[in-house]
């Protein structure tokens, strides 16, 4: 059993050197890798420890600060599923469920399990799984910890999915900006945290980076025309980092002209989210099927 205290370390990643050794071990033998995070350690879990030795126990302090990008990054890197005790602060539930929300929005449907403590715990961990792809830990690990989310889902969902539409109050996702209502005062510029928002060089037009913006908003609030608006979601594709033209979209669709839309998740992309989805099956105390191709698929 290995003890995390995730409020003190100093590490972006608090479980970086358990998705190594999760990692080296699926690498060395191909077992698929188990880790269970609690709090208040369930019944029979070192009985199971000791008899299979994939399966991973680690009790947190302060569970609520294990987040999406932490579980992504495990199950990208080396974890074929997580075990997940719901966190014993009534306050930090809800919390603790929209980061699960959004893990299993971003390739980790069927591979996370919150579980309250009750026996039986330890018979579902010593169930048959069917190891997934995995990705070098380091690989994903660059940049800020929504850089690594953001990898890591990509490693985690089918290449076919290049945007991935997430729920409410979800950190990430896209403005929308209707021309007819703007009347270019910029107030959502200047307020704009994270520099997502700029205007362009030129013609002075709203300029967005997808990949910068927190969904906070500001923008929606601030803006006297109530022209703005925020649309959860992950562009997985290149487009993600660089700054379109807000707006753009519209202009085209009504020019007949062709190109990326920003600020509209590409059809394709959420008809294979959706096959990928209804294939996936919730976790089974049996079994799990192999995931579909990914991006880092045969790269471990």
């Amino acid at each position: 059993m290995t003890l995390l205290d995730a409020a003190r370390r100093s590490s972006a990643l608090p479980l970086m050197e358990l998705c190594q050794a999760a990692h080296d071990r699926k690498l060395a033998s191909g077992r698929p890798q188990t880790l269970a995070l609690y709090e208040i350690e369930p019944p029979g879990l070192a009985e199971t420890q000791s008899l299979h030795s994939d399966v991973v126990p680690v009790a947190v302090c302060c569970l609520d600060r294990i987040g999406h990008a932490d579980l992504l990054h495990a199950l990208a890197c080396g974890f074929d599923v997580i075990y997940l005790q719901v966190c014993s602060a009534s306050q930090a539930r809800e919390h603790q469920r929209q980061e699960v929300e959004l893990v299993r929005s971003l390739g980790g449907l069927g591979r996370i399990v919150l579980f309250d403590g009750a026996a039986g715990v330890d018979r579902r961990l010593a169930a048959r799984l069917l190891p997934f792809p995995a990705v070098a830990p380091e690989v994903l690990a660059v940049g800020s910890r929504r850089d690594t989310a953001r990898a890591s889902a990509a490693a985690l969902l089918p290449t076919s999915v290049g945007h991935a539409a997430l729920p409410e109050q979800a950190p990430y996702g896209t403005v929308r900006l209707d021309n007819d209502l703007c009347n270019s005062c910029n107030s959502c510029v200047w307020v704009c945290p994270t520099d997502a928002l700029s205007l362009t060089e030129n013609a002075g037009a709203l300029s967005f980076v997808e990949s910068l913006c927190t969904q906070c908003g500001l923008c929606v609030s601030i803006c006297p025309q109530r022209a703005m608006g925020l649309e959860p979601g992950m562009d997985l594709t290149a487009y993600a980092v660089l700054p379109s033209v807000l707006g753009k979209e519209r202009k085209q669709a009504a020019s007949g002209s062709a190109g990326p839309a920003s600020g509209a998740a590409p059809d394709a992309g959420s008809e294979a989210l959706q096959t990928y989805a209804a294939a996936t099956p919730l976790f089974s105390e049996h079994d799990l099927s192999s995931a579909p191709e990914t991006r880092h698929t045969g790269r471990v």
